[in-house]
């Protein structure tokens, strides 16, 4: 049976995502733009193909990938096609021996219950639920996997309950919000009551967590926010921030994702209005913000010892190395596009229990 109680235990199992092949793209009529995209999908393809050989024959991890219909036509929506599931991170979570995979879209798998008299607004969410379940339907065969394993699959009571938003560790939760309105007693009190073997943290992250902080281990915080206090659950940490990487890049990137409202960049967008265009009309949902995004901070923990991410930054490797952990970087070409990082590209199924626990009286 599979089981994670903390982050930083060995990692033994994981899923890597997956991206659509190339031929998703031949609605495309122009020539030039479809090479574009099929471009982005072919090295994005290459990557993952890449990270998921180094976690294997590096660490003797075994590597999950979510299985992609052959009539893709199946993933299509509205205007283009659903995102791939490139991000496992945010379909599901481990916590000790059960997978839980979001449960608001997961609720609503009767869909021929819904009442078509119903509001604008409902049959909306009715919609967006439909998209979502068919998201979640990516990952089957990694639920029947841990079904084989002999562990429980369940829904779960809440939309952000996937490990994006969780950081695990020893006997501990640290939950991240997801906007500046959420009432942190109550998020606390839920996950209390989910989870009363466990002590919970809230985190202001306004977000996936693991975009917003990385706990390295007990004596060192990776985070993209200076103001946040870390002190009442790692109290005796160092605390490095990390700012979004776009920063380092330069004026000539900035002015390029400007064209794209900040949200993405792909090689030659600066001088395709028309590239730009398409990604909006088409492709709108496969993009996030990365002009926010410090991809420094999205880890893969392997164990104790050892850190894996796409980009690399000297102020991190240095205290990583000064607290005893090596870091491992495996490119990841378009992660400005995606606006992922390692840790999104990935979902831990499966880690020795080999960690130590926390003291509560702290």
């Amino acid at each position: 049976m599979y089981n994670i109680s903390s982050q930083w235990d060995t990692l033994k199992t994981v899923c890597v995502g997956s991206v659509y092949p190339p031929e998703v793209f031949s609605f495309i009529k122009d020539k030039t733009l479809r090479n574009h995209f099929e471009t982005l999908v072919t090295e994005t393809a290459e990557d993952l193909d890449n990270l998921a050989v180094y976690l294997n024959k590096q660490f003797g991890i075994k590597v999950l990938r979510p299985k992609l219909e052959q009539d893709l036509d199946a993933y299509r929506i509205d205007n283009g096609f659903m995102a791939p599931p490139i991000a496992a991170r945010d379909f599901m979570c481990m916590i000790d021996d059960v997978m839980y995979y979001p449960g608001i879209g997961n609720k609503n798998y009767l869909l021929n219950s819904y009442d078509k008299s119903v509001s604008t607004w409902e049959e909306h969410q009715w919609k967006d639920q439909k998209v979502y379940n068919r998201k979640v339907r990516f990952f089957d065969s990694i639920f029947a996997h841990m079904l084989d394993q002999g562990n429980n699959v369940v829904a779960s009571p809440l939309d952000y309950f996937n490990s994006s938003f969780i950081a695990r560790l020893p006997n501990t939760l640290i939950v991240g919000t997801q906007d500046t309105n959420d009432d942190r007693v109550a998020i606390k009190k839920t996950w209390q009551q989910m989870f009363p073997d466990k002590t919970i943290f809230v985190k202001d992250t306004e977000g996936h967590a693991d975009a917003t902080f990385c706990p390295v281990n007990e004596n060192l915080i990776i985070t993209a926010y200076e103001d946040i206090d870390y002190s009442d659950m790692l109290p005796n940490a160092e605390i490095l921030h990390v700012p979004a990487e776009v920063t380092f890049l330069g004026d000539e990137f900035a002015n390029a994702i400007h064209l794209a409202e900040n949200k993405w960049f792909l090689e030659g967008m600066e001088h395709n209005q028309q590239l730009v265009d398409t990604v909006d009309h088409y492709f709108s949902n496969w993009v996030g913000q990365v002009d926010e995004t410090a991809f420094m901070i999205n880890i893969l923990m392997i164990d104790s010892k050892n850190a894996v991410v796409n980009s690399d930054n000297k102020e991190v490797r240095q205290a990583m190395q000064k607290h005893g952990v090596e870091l491992h970087v495996v490119p990841f070409k378009h992660r400005f596009f995606w606006d992922t990082g390692t840790h999104c590209l990935t979902q831990d199924l499966h880690r020795d229990n080999n960690s130590k626990k926390f003291n509560k009286n702290y």
